[in-house]
């Protein structure tokens, strides 16, 4: 039988106790409270940096920094390449979490998480939504002032969130974050949100643009596991996936008391398996002190020759900047 690398366990190594972009590092007031969310995509012999910036003003931006691949963590700011629409309901407060489709033949796409009006039942106010860019990424701009994925079904009648598109011929595959429901803390269960928790996970939609989407799977193609792993997961979130030799490698973020970073695989995109990790995930965290001794968490992955290089968000969901990590195929830690 065929060996399939797709099955094989990646061994990471992280860079140290400090962030590769702290905030206000790059962008000065635009990220002085948040820097984190990257996705990272390469053009020619360059790395773009899209991520979630936030403002001294408490407002999200997509910022953008440059870096030559072969020193991938000298970052060139470059500003803001998106920022909110005062007054939708939707995108009141800014974008986060992008995710670029990078085109050679029209618009590049930038899928975010907008942040709405606070709720007054305190819930998350998100949607997903996409804006365009006539000039190759530089600078994006809003096609319409709603969401493209409307709240109709069953697992996302609260909220959407973070996305990941793959483009695969004439057709668009997006894995999205989904906000089915609020419901009582299970007896027994630990959480991070109190009594009430959301039960969040990953839905897949299909497209012929980019833009207009239709939802063709019945149900979460990802769910939390519940008590099925330890600690209890209610939430499964921001997807992240890699195309491979054998097949497909999908990260995301699980939550029971924190966010830690996990991965499944499959042999087509639409068929899961969960790759084993303990408590603290495939990625840990860091040793007391550093910038994600809490949690590693939003990783954005990229291949350079055997190595992946991934770039993954620290403590406070951006509060202390991002990290960086290389990894091999049965490497050493």
């Amino acid at each position: 039988m065929a060996h399939n690398p797709i099955s094989e366990r990646i061994v990471w190594r992280f860079s140290g106790a400090h962030p590769v972009v702290a905030p206000g590092q790059l962008h000065g007031d635009l990220d002085a409270r948040r820097a984190g969310a990257a996705h990272i995509v390469q053009v020619g012999d360059l790395y773009r940096m899209y991520y979630w910036g936030t403002g001294t003003d408490g407002y999200h931006h997509i910022l953008l920094a440059e870096s030559r691949i072969d020193t991938p963590n000298e970052w060139r700011p470059l500003g803001s390449v998106l920022d909110r629409q005062p007054g939708t309901d939707y995108n009141d407060e800014g974008p986060g979490f992008p995710h670029v489709v990078p085109m050679e033949d029209g618009p590049w796409l930038l899928y975010f998480c907008g942040w709405g009006k606070p709720r007054e039942d305190g819930r998350l106010p998100n949607t997903t939504g996409v804006a365009v860019s006539d000039d190759g990424g530089y600078r994006f701009r809003y096609p319409k002032r709603v969401p493209i994925l409307p709240l109709d079904r069953d697992w996302d009648r609260e909220g959407t969130g973070s996305v990941y598109v793959l483009r695969v011929n004439d057709r668009y595959h997006m894995y999205y974050t989904s906000i089915g429901a609020y419901f009582d803390r299970p007896k027994g269960a630990v959480t991070g949100h109190g009594d009430v928790i959301p039960r969040i996970g990953i839905a897949y939609a299909a497209s012929p643009d980019g833009i207009a989407w239709r939802k063709p799977v019945n149900g979460l193609m990802v769910s939390p596991r519940g008590f099925n792993t330890e600690p209890y997961e209610y939430i499964c979130s921001k997807p992240f996936v890699l195309k491979e030799p054998g097949g497909y490698r999908m990260w995301v973020n699980t939550f029971g008391t924190a966010y830690r970073m996990r991965s499944l695989v499959g042999p087509d995109g639409m068929d899961w398996r969960w790759c084993d990790s303990g408590p603290d995930g495939e990625f840990g965290v860091g040793r007391p002190g550093a910038f994600d001794d809490r949690q590693r968490c939003y990783a954005s992955v990229v291949k350079c020759g055997e190595e992946y290089r991934c770039w993954y968000t620290g403590n406070g969901f951006g509060a202390t900047g991002m990290g960086y990590a290389t990894g091999r195929i049965g490497g050493e830690a």
